[in-house]
C-alpha cells in the first residue's frame, strides 16, 4: 500500500477535525462539522469551516482551503515528520518510509486541495445567477434552503476541474461528489434538472461500484443505513437526524460495495420500494451475510417509493425512527417466501422449496438466522419446526456431497487430458500420469477441506495491523482481579487448583458473565459432569439459590421466583449461543473430535471462549503413526498442545481447568506451577496459569483478625501473606469464604505473584468481589465478645464483695 492510499484508507478515517484544527482559536461544534477562527488572515468572527468526514477545512472570509497535511505543515513539520505526526494521532504505527515519497504524498495533498477549491465555487454557484436552473430544481423537491446549504451539492460552472477529474456532460447540471474514505474528491455524479433520461452521469473513467455515496461520512460505531440514490443519501444527511445513511448509485450492491461494508457488524437496507429495490435487497442480504454481517430491512416506506419522498412527506425526523421499525434480513426473506392467501399444494411444494433452500444457505453463517427462518415457514404452513430443520440438515449434507463431488470430478477430467497428453489451458502444469496423480490429490485435499498454506517471508504491515487490532482480552466479572490480568485469545489459559477448591464453579461464573457481556457463542466441555447438570449449576448460580434446593425444584417441577427468573435469562443469554458438551452423552472424549466440534462451529459463528472441565481429563490427540504415548506426561503435554493450537488457529480463548498434584501440596499452602500435575508439558504451552486457592478447604490459619481487603486490591501471594488473614475474616463475616485467585505465569501482562480475594458463596456457587465492609456476621461476634467481656467484669465484681 502506497502513501496516499494508506493516508486515504487508513489514517484519515480514524481522525477528526478536534485531533487536527482542536487549537484554532474559537473552534466549536456547528451542526454538521465545525468552525474556528481562520489561521491564514486575521478575523473576529469565525468562518473558517470544517465539514465532519473531509481532511479539509474551507475559509469563507479569504476563500483559502486548507487541509490536514498543509496545517500540520504551517506548525513547521515537513515530510515523514507529517506523515508520523498523523499516524500517532490516529493512534496507529507509522508506514515505513520505503512505501512511498513523502513529496508525492504532499503533491497529492495539495491536488487535492485545489479540486477542494474548485468545488468550493461550484457550490456557491447554486447561489449565483449561473446555478439558479439547479438550486430551483432542488427548491422543486421540496429541500430548504438552509438544508441546501448544508448539501455537498453544487452547479456545473466554466472553470475546468484541476487535475484528472472529468466532470459528467454539461447537461447533467446539478454536482455530486464521490469522496474516499478520507474525504478526498475522487470523481462526480451529475445529476440532470429537466426530467430526461438518463438522470445521472459520472465522471469519465469513474466506478460507482467500487465506492459508497457518503462513506467518507461513516465512523466504528454507526450502523450504515444503505439507500439507493446519491442525492436522497445526500438530503438525508445533511438535515441531520440520521447517522450512517449512505448509497449505492443504484439498486445492486456489488461485490466490492459489499466487502467495504463487511468492516461492519450491523447493516440496514432502505432500498427502493419497488420490484429492482427489492430483488435488490434480496440480493444484499444474501451478500452480506456471506460475509459475516447481519442485515436489518425497513419493510415500507409508507406509500412513498424511496427514503427520499419518505423523509420529504414526513419529515427527516420520522425518517430516522423507520430504523427501530427494522425488520431482520433473514425473516424479510421468509416472510417474502409465503404469500398471504391459501396455496395450492403445487404453489405449498414450491414455497417449501425455497424456504429449505434459503434456511440451508444460512446455516452455513448463521446458525440462529436459520432456525428462525424455519420457525417463521413452519408458522405460516403449519408444519412441524423438528421436520423443516431435519430437511435442512439433510439438504445442507447433500449440497456438502454434491459440491465434493464436483470438485473430485472435475479433477477427475483434468486427469484424463494429463493422461492423454492434452494440455489443459485453464490449468498448464504438464501432462503425463504424475501430473493426473497430483490433480487428483490436489483435489481430494480440496474435497475434504485440509488444505494448508506454506508459510510466507514475514510482512511487518500486516503484523502491525493485528497488533493495531489485537484483542483487548476477556474480561473477568470481577474489576479488582481486572485491573491485575486478563484472558487473551490466541493461547492456552490454564486455572489451577486442588480438588473442591473451586475449579469448575469459577468457569460456570466465567460463562454466565460471557454470555452476557459477549455476542460470541461459548463452549464448555465437561469431562465429568453432564451437560443437565452443568445446566442445573448455572440456573443455581443466576438464582441465587443452593445448588441442592435447585435440583429439588427440578424434581419437583416447582421453582421459585428467582429461579424461573434465572431459567429465563439464562434461555435468553444461552440462545443459540451456548455449546454444553459432556463426554458422558457424547463421542467427544479426545482432543482431535474436541477441535473438530469447535471449528465446525467456528464456521458457522463467532466464539468468545471455549472452556475444557478438566484438561486431565481430556483425552490425548491420536498420533500420526498410530502408536501409543509412552507415559502420561507425555500424553498431558499433547493435550495442552492441542488446545493450545487449536486456541491460535481460532484465535479464540481456551481456558482449560487443570488438577494439582495432592500428594505434594496437601492443599494447605497456596497453588504453585510446579503442584500442577504434569506440570512440565502444561506450563510450556499455556499462555498464563492462574492458580485458586480456597480457604474452607485449605483451612484457617490459627490467628484472629480484623476483617479488611487489601489496600490494593491484591496482595502478594506469599505463603505467609500477610493480608490473607483479615481477607478470610472478611469473607466469612459475609457467610462465604475466601477464594484467591493468584497470577502464577502469563506471558503478556506480567504479574506473576500477586493475588486477587475474592468471596465465594459455594452452596450457591455465586463469586463476588470480595466487600470492603464487613458483613453482618462480624457484627454479631463483636457483640456476643461484648457480653462475654460484661460477664467476666462482673464475676470479678462479685468475687471482691466476698
Amino acid at each position: 500500500m502506497n502513501l496516499t492510499d494508506w493516508l486515504d484508507t487508513i489514517v484519515y478515517p480514524r481522525l477528526s477535525h478536534e485531533k487536527i484544527f482542536g487549537d484554532l482559536p474559537g473552534f466549536r461544534r456547528v451542526g454538521r462539522g465545525y468552525v474556528a477562527l481562520c489561521p491564514v488572515h486575521a478575523e473576529s468572527t469565525p468562518s473558517f469551516s470544517m465539514p465532519d468526514g473531509r481532511p479539509f477545512g474551507h475559509c469563507f472570509g479569504c476563500g483559502q482551503t486548507l487541509s490536514w497535511w498543509k496545517y500540520l505543515e504551517m506548525k513547521g513539520l515537513t515530510g515523514q515528520q507529517v506523515i508520523r505526526e498523523l499516524a500517532r494521532l490516529a493512534g496507529i504505527p507509522p508506514l515505513p518510509a520505503s512505501s512511498g515519497s513523502p513529496e508525492e504524498v504532499k503533491k497529492a495533498a495539495e491536488e487535492a486541495e485545489e479540486i477542494e477549491k474548485w468545488w468550493q465555487k461550484a457550490r456557491a454557484s447554486l447561489w449565483q445567477p449561473e446555478g439558479t436552473d439547479v438550486l430551483e430544481y432542488l427548491r422543486r423537491r421540496r429541500y430548504g434552503d438552509d438544508t441546501i446549504r448544508e448539501m455537498d451539492v453544487g452547479a456545473m460552472h466554466p472553470e475546468p476541474v484541476p487535475g484528472k477529474i472529468k466532470l459528467p456532460p454539461p447537461e447533467y447540471r446539478l454536482l455530486i461528489p464521490a469522496r474516499s474514505h478520507g474525504g478526498r474528491i475522487i470523481g462526480f455524479a451529475g445529476r440532470r434538472t429537466d426530467g430526461k433520461e438518463p438522470k445521472y452521469q459520472y465522471s469519465t473513467g469513474f466506478k460507482k461500484s467500487e465506492m459508497l455515496w457518503g462513506f467518507h461520512r461513516l465512523r466504528r460505531d454507526d450502523v450504515p443505513v444503505i439507500c439507493e440514490g446519491v442525492i436522497d443519501a445526500e438530503y438525508i444527511a445533511a438535515a441531520g437526524n440520521v447517522r450512517g445513511i449512505v448509497a449505492l448509485g443504484g439498486s445492486d450492491l456489488s461485490d466490492a460495495q459489499a466487502e467495504l461494508l463487511a468492516r461492519y457488524r450491523r447493516v440496514i437496507l432502505a432500498l427502493d420500494a419497488d420490484d429492482a429495490g427489492r430483488r435488490g435487497t434480496e440480493r444484499a442480504i444474501m451478500k452480506l451475510t456471506a460475509r459475516g454481517v447481519k442485515t436489518f430491512v425497513i419493510p415500507d416506506f409508507a406509500g412513498a417509493k424511496d427514503p427520499d419522498e419518505y423523509a420529504r412527506v414526513h419529515g427527516v425526523a420520522a425518517f430516522a425512527d423507520l430504523p427501530r421499525r427494522a425488520v431482520a434480513g433473514h425473516r424479510w426473506l421468509a416472510r417474502r417466501l409465503v404469500p398471504d392467501g391459501e396455496l395450492s399444494d403445487l404453489g405449498r411444494d414450491a414455497v417449501l422449496e425455497k424456504a429449505l433452500d434459503l434456511a440451508e444457505t444460512f446455516s452455513r453463517f448463521d446458525p440462529v438466522a436459520a432456525s428462525e427462518i424455519i420457525a417463521e415457514v413452519a408458522g405460516k404452513l403449519a408444519l412441524s419446526e423438528a421436520a423443516l430443520t431435519e430437511a435442512v440438515d439433510r439438504l445442507s449434507e447433500k449440497r456438502r456431497r454434491e459440491r465434493a463431488h464436483t470438485i473430485l470430478q472435475n479433477a477427475l477430467e483434468k486427469a484424463q487430458k494429463a493422461l492423454c497428453g492434452e494440455d489443459d489451458p485453464d490449468d498448464p502444469a504438464g501432462t503425463g500420469p504424475l501430473a493426473a496423480a497430483r490433480i487428483v490429490a490436489a483435489a481430494k485435499e480440496e474435497a475434504e477441506a485440509v488444505l494448508q498454506k506454506p508459510p510466507e517471508p514475514v510482512n511487518i504491515g500486516k503484523l502491525e495491523d493485528r497488533l493495531l487490532n489485537f484483542p483487548d482480552g476477556l474480561k473477568f466479572p470481577w474489576p479488582r482481579l481486572n485491573a491485575v490480568t486478563r484472558i487473551d485469545a490466541g493461547g492456552l489459559t490454564v486455572i489451577a487448583a486442588g480438588t473442591h477448591h473451586g475449579k469448575s464453579t469459577f468457569g460456570y461464573n466465567l460463562v454466565l458473565h460471557y454470555l452476557e457481556s459477549n455476542d460470541g457463542a461459548v463452549v464448555f466441555w465437561s469431562g465429568e459432569i453432564e451437560e443437565s447438570l452443568v445446566y442445573a449449576r448455572l440456573v443455581s448460580i443466576l438464582a441465587g439459590a443452593e445448588f441442592a434446593a435447585t435440583m429439588s425444584s427440578f424434581r419437583r417441577w416447582e421453582f421459585t421466583p428467582a429461579e424461573t427468573h434465572a431459567r429465563e435469562k439464562l434461555a435468553r443469554l444461552a440462545a443459540g449461543r451456548l455449546y454444553l458438551v459432556d463426554a458422558l452423552r457424547s463421542d467427544i472424549v479426545d482432543c482431535d473430535r474436541l477441535a473438530a466440534a469447535v471449528k465446525n462451529i467456528a464456521r458457522r459463528q463467532e466464539i468468545t471462549a471455549v472452556f475444557v472441565d478438566y484438561l486431565q481429563i481430556l483425552g490425548p490427540p491420536e498420533k500420526t503413526d498410530g502408536s501409543r504415548y509412552a507415559n502420561r506426561e507425555q500424553e498431558v503435554t499433547a493435550i495442552a498442545k492441542a488446545l493450545h493450537f487449536l486456541a491460535v488457529e481460532l484465535g479464540v480463548p481456551v481456558i482449560a481447568f487443570a488438577q494439582i498434584n495432592r500428594n505434594n501440596f496437601q492443599y494447605k499452602e497456596r497453588p504453585r506451577v510446579t503442584d500442577l500435575r504434569e506440570s512440565g508439558g502444561i506450563e510450556q504451552y499455556a499462555q498464563a496459569v492462574l492458580g485458586l486457592w480456597n480457604s474452607s478447604i485449605a483451612g484457617k490459619r490459627e490467628v484472629e483478625a480484623e476483617p479488611a481487603v487489601p489496600s490494593e486490591g491484591w496482595y502478594w501471594s506469599a505463603e505467609d501473606a500477610p493480608e490473607g488473614g483479615p481477607a478470610i475474616a472478611m469473607a466469612e463475616s459475609h457467610g462465604g469464604v475466601l477464594l484467591e485467585v493468584s497470577v502464577l505465569k502469563h506471558r503478556l501482562r506480567g504479574n506473576v505473584g500477586k493475588a486477587v480475594p475474592l468471596l465465594l458463596y459455594p452452596a450457591a456457587g455465586r463469586i463476588v468481589e470480595l466487600p470492603s465492609v464487613p458483613g453482618p456476621l462480624w457484627k454479631e461476634k463483636e457483640k456476643d465478645e461484648g457480653r462475654d467481656e460484661s460477664k467476666k467484669v462482673t464475676m470479678l465484681k462479685g468475687a471482691k464483695r466476698r
